[in-house]
């Protein structure tokens, strides 16, 4: 080193020395040694680094690949006058990593539809050398991460590695270790400890077993100690499955992507009364076995809730809760930053609030308390933080175009984190399509119900039927969305676009879906009878309600009772906006009432042999509807029953919804 080079690293030591240490509540840039603090010590270290001529990821502290007197200065500019903090917006964060001798880096920046080409790029860029620093690019990694500038919303950090083999060479990088084993566990302890503004960070290694490892049990090791547990460490057996794993992950990271933000209405109650909201399905049978609640101690003369504790959930409200309103004899809490550990949405109609009766160790409900009368669920979207690590060993080999298409696959599956799943928008007008897992069900009603009058002759014989995955509408396709697509609205109840489109043929909801498909390049279509039915009852969650997600067809839809049988006087009369009502256990709306829904099939007997995907009859007179409709009994209401008729009929009781 030059002696002039010398003399500026001493002379910027001495200046950092006047300046007091710097303290953040987040990340931390510029702090090299871990301690929480920017001071003169973390200058030493990048001087101590400088001059032995050694490559200490966390020194880099412009993060430009080097350590030079540019990241003393910026240090000292730390110091002297704080980091940088640009506002961050919400959403996916990236960076990319692929290491072989070297590693070659694509920065942490906002991953969206802006910049996705630039990361795709990057890793189509990307080619093989000798050499696998494994060991060393997790490293840098973890110091990207403690560096990054992220929004304070940050909801999941996470290290996503594929190797195709063994660490070679992450020894030579460093003097902090003599044996790989000693690094490898040094990398799991800084996974397990880190935080990355307060979050704990989730590693997965994604490791390709081949012919090419040659210490199997070392490759394994691997896989666990770069992972944060050890079901995060995956063995494929080809770049199919690495690809099938991305995805997995993807899938793992986007569905904690949204808290949710509960707000509590409730009369108020004697100091010293413990409250149970239960956000599962119970009764006062099963209120002791709920799996998930809000639990807590009511205090009057605060209007607190005190001792909460959450149970199946996780909230950001902490320990003690006062109330934002009182308005007479009801208090009002807000929960936010909610997530269920199931991984589901609350589900409004399930909400229901207890009292611990004293000495009796009961749970008693509460008979003031309505959950119909609740504000709505507000969601929130999180940001996410990802590094991915890709091999760019010469041993992946012919492998490595598939690493490549798999890298850009989850890429551009992150892109979308914070995009509803199943959410289009066509002509300014948003709608959503909701999956549907496949499954076996029994569709159809036995002849002995038939026979009894609870149900109907062509319901029978009740049949296996399996079906592969799909999506479907979560509403019925609504005026407003059918007047984007076809430039006029039908309807017989207008007032209100987000009512089901009605007075529509079959004829009509194929030209509509024609043009659908031209504006958005999918392929949208009507659901198959077997299709809607299992969608209604539910899918693979369902509970076996008469009624799509209850066995009160109140809750769940307009019909006679509650709309036509008013008389046409009453402003209920006729069809409603859509989900207004209860959803089912899928989260689809209306599946019961408001309007008959046209599915694809010619109407036609079952039969009784077990189907796959069944399509329905070849031909036929007539197709089938499914629902029921806002002037429809509690018979005609439920999940099994099917009506039919001509492909030109028009009613003010007839729509549709979507399939894909």
């Amino acid at each position: 080193m030059r002696l002039t080079t010398l003399f500026s690293l001493i002379v910027l030591s001495t200046m950092t020395a006047l300046a007091g240490p710097r303290q953040y509540a987040s990340n931390i840039i510029g702090d090299v040694n871990g301690d929480g603090m920017v001071t003169i010590a973390d200058v030493n270290v990048v001087v101590g680094d400088i001059l032995g001529g050694k490559w200490n990821p966390a020194s880099d502290v412009n993060n430009d690949g080097s350590v030079t007197v540019a990241d003393i200065n910026m240090l000292v500019n730390i110091i002297l006058n704080g980091p940088e903090t640009p506002v961050a917006d919400t959403g996916m964060y990236m960076g990319v990593l692929g290491y072989n001798q070297l590693l070659t880096i694509k920065p942490i920046a906002l991953l969206d539809s802006a910049s996705v080409g630039e990361f795709t790029s990057f890793v189509n860029d990307l080619d093989t050398q000798p050499g696998r620093l494994l060991y060393h690019s997790v490293n840098k990694a973890l110091n990207d991460l403690g560096k990054a500038i992220c929004p304070e919303n940050l909801q999941n950090v996470a290290i996503v590695t594929f190797t195709g083999g063994l660490d070679q060479g992450s020894l030579m990088m460093t003097d902090l270790y003599d044996t790989e084993a000693e690094y490898a566990q040094a990398l799991h302890e800084r996974i397990l400890d880190q935080r990355v503004y307060g979050r704990a960070i989730k590693a997965y290694t994604v490791g390709l077993l081949s012919d090419n490892v040659k210490d199997e049990t070392q490759f394994l090791a691997n896989l666990e100690a770069l992972s944060s547990d050890a079901d995060k460490a995956m063995v494929v057996n080809n770049m199919a499955e690495v690809n099938t794993r991305f995805q997995s992950i993807a899938d793992d990271l986007v569905r904690r992507n949204m808290s949710e933000t509960l707000t509590l209405v409730f009369p108020g109650v004697g100091t010293g009364t413990r409250i149970r909201f239960t956000l599962d399905e119970v009764d006062g049978a099963t209120v002791d076995n709920s799996q998930v609640y809000i639990e807590g101690t009511f205090s009057l003369k605060n209007r607190t809730l005190t001792d909460i504790t959450y149970h199946g959930l996780t909230c950001t409200a902490g320990n003690k809760v006062t109330a934002s309103s009182v308005d007479g004899m009801f208090v009002t809490m807000v929960f936010p930053g909610i997530q269920l550990d199931n991984e589901e949405r609350i589900d409004k109609k399930n909400i229901q609030e207890w009292y611990l009766v004293e000495g009796q160790n009961t749970w008693q409900p509460s008979t003031e308390f309505q959950a119909s009368r609740l504000p709505d669920i507000e969601s929130t979207y999180s940001s996410a933080l990802v590094m991915l690590l890709l091999d760019c060993s010469t041993v992946v080999g012919e492998d490595f175009e598939d690493l490549q298409a798999a890298a850009n696959s989850f890429i551009e599956r992150m892109e979308n984190y914070n995009t509803i799943p199943g959410m289009f928008t066509v002509n300014g007008v948003s709608f959503r399509m909701i999956s549907v897992d496949g499954g076996t069900f029994a569709m159809g009603s036995d002849m002995e119900t038939a026979m009894a009058g609870d149900a109907n002759f062509d319901e029978a014989p009740a049949h296996e039927v399996t079906l592969s995955p799909y999506s479907i509408g979560q509403t019925e396709v609504t005026q407003e969305l059918w007047q984007a697509v076809m430039g006029s609205n039908p309807s017989g109840f207008t007032g209100d676009l987000q009512r089901p489109v009605e007075q529509v043929s079959w004829e009509d909801c194929q030209e509509f879906i024609a043009r659908l498909n031209a504006i958005t390049g999918k392929q949208f279509r009507l659901p198959t009878e077997a299709e809607w039915e299992f969608a209604a009852r539910g899918g693979i969650k369902s509970a076996g309600k008469t009624y799509a997600g209850s066995n009160n067809l109140d809750e769940v839809a307009w019909y006679y009772g509650n709309s036509y049988g008013l008389g046409a006087d009453s402003p209920d009369y006729g069809t409603h906006p859509v989900a207004t009502k209860y959803a089912n256990e899928l989260g689809l709306y209306d599946m019961c009432g408001n309007v008959y829904e046209w599915v694809n099939d010619w109407y036609g007997a079952y039969s009784d042999e077990p189907q796959t995907d069944p399509q329905g009859p070849e031909t036929g007179l007539r197709r089938v509807t499914r629902g029921g409709s806002w002037y429809s009994n509690e018979l005609d209401s439920r999940v099994n029953c099917r009506n039919y008729e001509s492909v030109g009929s028009r009613s003010y009781s007839l729509g549709l919804r979507l399939a894909l």
